[in-house]
């Protein structure tokens, strides 16, 4: 019996990561044939694919037209405040929203006010808004285009980390039939919650742990136990894998930084969520600068995938105390590059050989925490008014992010001076959170033997192999 044709897309760093890295691809063919889609064109990732028998296409780029974006707009709305019900919309709309120009936010006050009218009063409007926008969207071109491609692939399933992208999603509105399988793990503990409307729920859901998988059956009440498994955090899987870690002289090497001092490193965010956080790097080097934090440290500043060094550089400036370095980042689109086993084994070695680890409210907070490093998140803004500093700290309650508040697996610095008093203390006495760490790390991820990868493949076999 031929083994199943199941479409594996790889649309950015972290699907390479959780897909390719991890070898969960690579151990899919013992049971299947996957077939390889890119939403870009990088010669050697595909010519590394095709080397290991892959058959690799490029996804053809996604288009809809204006009036197909606002009807989905529109259904986005009404699901995060129906559906969705999760604090994180609201936390992250008043934080972003005091950027907005004061007419972008009653503007978008009253079409939410509208809107919410609407879904209220009138009983069928949510469901012939969802008519029209599956209407609508079989008459949008790229409806055509995908299903023609598509067939032309010959598929029997697909298996995703990405099922909120909009292409991903297309790809499986045009697969769901009764004899195929689509199969969704979740790449991030927030992709859940932080994620729109989803059109189409996959037939199975692969997730890191019991608040993703309260979180899924919240939104589909139909979900039972047999649509969700909890494999851990496959990405995970590196930081429990001593042998993939550099020696700290390679690292040192490769960064340029000092063999004789401590390291503090902060992990920046994304433009797009945090625009003032380069202040906090500009408070660590002005501490260094006037002896206030009392080691012999420097910084190494690691930047966010989808975030230029550049505006950290502008607006902190060169320093004999920070050492800059670039994450893997893509020229068409940041999130479009490739990662290597190298750029992996250098994160470990940076998560494993710095002293005192610093972000605002990201991940990296439990990748740090795998390596027992105390964790500080800035809970601060000197560049708002003080009515509104609040909105950042609210920003660590989260819904994905409560469960780290709640096992203390990180200091929140309400001031610039509880920063600098934290890096002190962690400096000093690096066991002040080691007994909370492993919490933090057990309830975000689940599994710490580095064997989530297997269980996802223990899962797949399962599926496509019938």
């Amino acid at each position: 019996m031929a083994k199943k044709r199941i479409f594996v897309p790889i649309v950015g760093q972290g699907s390479i990561v959780h897909i390719i890295r991890t070898g969960i691809l690579n151990k899919m063919k013992n049971f299947c044939e996957p077939v390889v889609g890119i939403l870009w064109n990088d010669d050697a990732l595909m010519e590394e694919l095709k080397l290991n028998n892959f058959e690799v296409y490029i996804i053809p780029a996604f288009s809809a037209s204006s009036e197909y974006k606002n009807i989905r707009s529109k259904i986005n709305r009404w699901y995060q405040k129906n559906i969705l019900k999760t604090p994180s919309t609201k936390i992250q709309e008043n934080y972003l929203g005091q950027f907005l120009p004061f007419s972008n936010q009653i503007i978008k006050k009253i079409r939410i006010f509208i809107l919410n009218i609407k879904s209220t009063f009138f009983p069928h409007f949510v469901s012939n808004l969802i008519a029209l926008e599956n209407e609508m969207l079989q008459k949008e071109a790229i409806w055509k285009q995908y299903s023609e491609w598509l067939s032309s692939l010959k598929l029997n399933g697909l298996y995703t980390v990405t099922p909120f992208l909009i292409e991903i999603e297309l790809i499986a509105r045009i697969l769901k039939q009764p004899s195929f399988s689509i199969i969704a793990s979740i790449h991030s503990f927030d992709n859940i919650t932080k994620r729109g409307w989803p059109a189409i729920f996959f037939d199975h859901y692969i997730v890191w742990n019991k608040y993703n998988k309260k979180e899924l059956m919240r939104i589909n009440t139909k979900f039972t136990d047999s649509n969700i498994s909890i494999a851990g955090a496959p990405q995970f899987d590196f930081h429990f894998n001593e042998s993939l870690s550099l020696t700290k002289s390679e690292w040192l090497k490769q960064t340029g930084l000092p063999s004789e001092k401590k390291i503090i490193l902060y992990s920046g965010g994304s433009i797009n969520l945090f625009p003032n956080e380069p202040q906090y790097l500009k408070h660590l080097n002005e501490a260094l600068q006037k002896k206030e934090i009392e080691d012999d440290c420097v910084i190494l500043f690691r930047s966010h995938p989808l975030d230029r060094l550049s505006r950290w550089k502008e607006y902190v400036g060169e320093s004999p105390y920070i050492i800059y370095d670039q994450a893997p980042s893509g020229k068409e689109k940041m999130d479009y590059s490739n990662v290597t086993h190298n750029d992996i084994e250098k994160l470990l070695a940076t998560l494993k050989y710095t002293d005192v680890h610093i972000n605002l409210c990201s991940t990296m907070t439990v990748d740090g925490s795998v390596f027992l490093k105390p964790q500080i998140g800035p809970a601060y803004d000197e560049k708002v008014k003080k009515n509104k500093v609040y909105l950042l700290k609210q920003m660590y309650s989260q819904e994905h992010f409560i469960p780290i508040l709640k096992t203390d697996g990180i200091l929140l610095a309400e001031s610039r001076e509880d920063m600098i008093s934290f890096v002190n203390c962690a400096l000093k006495n690096s066991d002040r959170q080691k007994n909370e760490i492993p919490k933090c790390v057990k309830e975000i991820i689940t599994y710490t033997d580095g064997k989530s990868a297997d269980r996802v493949i223990s899962i797949l076999n399962k599926i496509f192999a019938e």
